[in-house]
């Protein structure tokens, strides 16, 4: 959840200011606290205080510190409060080592208890500041050249849990030591000059050629080198070049990321829909030899893997499909064995908990296709097919166009699976996919163009609200399950999803004059239906906002409605409709005075339990 960067070089100059240039790419991955580390002259030094990285940088100068080899870190606490004693880096009792940390020790108390008996003496609440005292009790029992990455390891086998650590030492001053295990490192590469960071954009304005760092590995960087390790054995690094550039992940003149993702959409599908047709062929086969399917995911992902199951159901109505919430997988591990196939779907391809179910059921046999946007990320790898979204870099914390590229490429891949079950012959199946390639995008733009002003108008009506509701049946549920996330996790207005029919078991209880409904009606099976459960909300004063088709006649008794061109498939239907429910929860967090791009208390990768 936190965002680290680490820079050694031979360049004559201070780290420091490509750090922080690093730690704002990073921060949507914490930005409670900030901290920077350097090594010069053999001293270590350090800044750090709690708050954004503009706060902080505000009070500090990290420009001042010297050095040509640093580490940096943005915190989103876990242990402790956001503190300045709390904030990264965090050193060992001499100042001789610098660590910062992403990930959970589990074991900390029991470590902290042990080296304070031996005499460390700890300043802040955090498990991290014991992975300081624990390399430099190693260390004391280390020489010779390699003593530092020796104590190192040594504290790695002695800690439990998971993380990603990047550590500097007096004692190897131009050298950065980093470790993994399921939290992200990934190493940038130039002749002179070395980085290791959380995410590729920390460092892509400075170089495109890149090394992910595996679960178990040990790296030491110098400015010419990388070196890794696994259990003692040396390891080839794999470098590849990223695809994407470093304005891709730059706002590029919209207020914040999240508008510009918004907008990205068209471009983002249409690069998601030229898919790997082999792997795509390879997953259909997968999915029809199992017996069982399982989706698992989290949060805005899971919505995405939800309207898979509703896909997916309907094709495989002879086999039982589990669409699972990842944190839960252990309720359902029992269901779990060599006939199964899992789909992991995963916007970073390193959320802990689907890497956890991923482990579990690899153990019982399961075959894994996996949904992710980053390349070579930890849940490809552990998958036996990987499809990736490519839509780019995504800095808002709130998923938008990664979300609907996961559905296309589920959408996507439910064609293929009606295909092999002989729905299409070639010819028609050709045809199909010519159409829903060039039809997903085509409807996003019209989407995004046609109701984007309305939102913004709708967002100042609703701002003084402190409750919603989202309203949908079958398939279109994960819909309104996507925007009711999105409003409150970015504006702060509670909002609550659920099926229609079930308004009357109790939610229309506290609807009450001006509370906004939203009701997702397109034009299928469930508008009549839909009508009736709007009519009721309407009946106590609810504020009726619908997203359907032009010529429904809800659209009259709607107090707003949003438009949705009508599609050749079904498919494309929780595509175009979730995107206005993105467009008013942006506007209304910016109505009510909050960054849209950093919600309070989350971050963008979530890799703690």
């Amino acid at each position: 959840m936190c965002g680290i960067i680490a820079i050694t070089t031979r360049r004559k100059t201070n780290v420091s200011k490509m750090i922080t240039s690093g730690l704002k790419r990073l921060e949507y991955r914490g930005y409670d606290s900030v901290g920077i580390a350097t090594i010069s002259e053999g001293k270590i030094q350090t800044m750090k205080d709690a708050g954004t990285i503009d706060q902080v940088t505000s009070r500090l100068s990290f420009d001042t510190l010297e050095g040509s080899t640093g580490i940096g870190h943005t915190r989103w606490a876990t242990h402790g409060p956001p503190t300045r004693i709390n904030a990264h880096p965090h050193a060992d009792c001499s100042d001789s080592l610098m660590v910062v940390h992403n990930g959970i020790i589990d074991n900390y108390l029991s470590l902290r208890n042990d080296l304070k008996k031996q005499g460390h003496k700890f300043k802040s609440e955090t498990d991290t500041e014991v992975l300081a005292h624990l390399i430099e009790e190693e260390f004391k029992s280390e020489k010779g050249p390699n003593a530092v990455i020796q104590a190192f390891k040594k504290a790695l086998d002695k800690i439990e849990g998971t993380y990603a650590i990047t550590l500097i030492h007096t004692a190897d001053p131009t050298k950065i030591f980093l470790a993994r295990k399921d939290s992200p490192l990934v190493i940038g590469v130039q002749d002179d000059t070395k980085f290791a960071a959380s995410d590729i954009p920390a460092f892509l304005e400075y170089t495109k050629n890149a090394i992910v760092l595996k679960n178990g590995e040990v790296a030491t960087l110098t400015p010419e080198a990388v070196y890794i390790e696994k259990n003692g054995f040396r390891v080839q690094p794999k470098p590849f070049i990223v695809s994407w550039t470093a304005e891709s992940a730059q706002k590029s003149g919209y207020p914040h990321f999240m508008l510009k993702e918004i907008h990205e959409q068209p471009i983002a599908l249409q690069n998601t829909l030229n898919v790997n047709v082999k792997a795509l062929e390879e997953a259909t086969k997968r999915i029809l030899e199992a017996e069982k399917i399982i989706i698992l995911a989290a949060g805005t992902s899971y919505h995405a893997g939800l309207s898979g199951y509703y896909q997916f159901q309907r094709l495989l109505k002879q086999k039982p499909i589990y669409p699972i919430i990842a944190s839960e997988y252990e309720t359902y591990n029992h269901l779990v064995d060599e006939n199964t196939c899992i789909l992991a779907v995963s916007q970073s391809g390193e959320t802990l908990d689907v890497m956890k179910g991923l482990t579990a059921a690899r153990k019982a046999g399961a075959k894994i296709i996996s949904i992710a946007n980053v390349i070579d990320s930890s849940i490809p790898r552990l998958s036996q097919v990987a499809l990736y979204t490519k839509a780019g870099p995504e800095i808002g914390v709130a998923a938008t166009k990664t979300h609907t590229a996961q559905v296309a490429l589920l959408a996507r891949l439910s064609l293929q699976l009606e295909y092999s079950l002989n729905v299409w012959n070639q010819q028609e199946f050709s045809s199909i996919i010519t159409d829903f390639t060039s039809e997903v995008p085509s409807i996003t733009r019209t989407v995004i163009n046609q109701n984007e002003f309305k939102a913004k108008q709708l967002a100042s009506i609703i701002s003084d609200q402190n409750h919603s509701y989202f309203l949908a049946r079958g398939k279109n549920l994960p819909i309104a399950m996507e925007g009711a996330l999105k409003l409150k996790e970015i504006s702060y207005i509670h909002a609550e999803a659920f099926p229609a029919g079930e308004s009357k078991h109790g939610p229309i209880a506290i609807v009450e004059p001006k509370f906004p409904v939203f009701i997702i009606s397109p034009k299928d099976e469930t508008r009549k239906k839909m009508f009736s459960n709007s009519e009721e909300m309407k009946a106590r004063g609810g504020y009726i906002i619908s997203i359907t088709h032009k010529d429904q006649e809800i659209v009259k008794r709607s107090d707003q409605s949003f438009l949705i061109p009508e599609s050749s498939s079904p498919l494309i239907t929780p595509i175009s409709y979730v995107i206005p429910l993105q467009m008013i929860s942006y506007y209304a967090a910016v109505h009510r005075g909050f960054d849209p791009d950093k919600p309070k208390n989350l971050a963008k990768t979530v890799t703690v339990e």
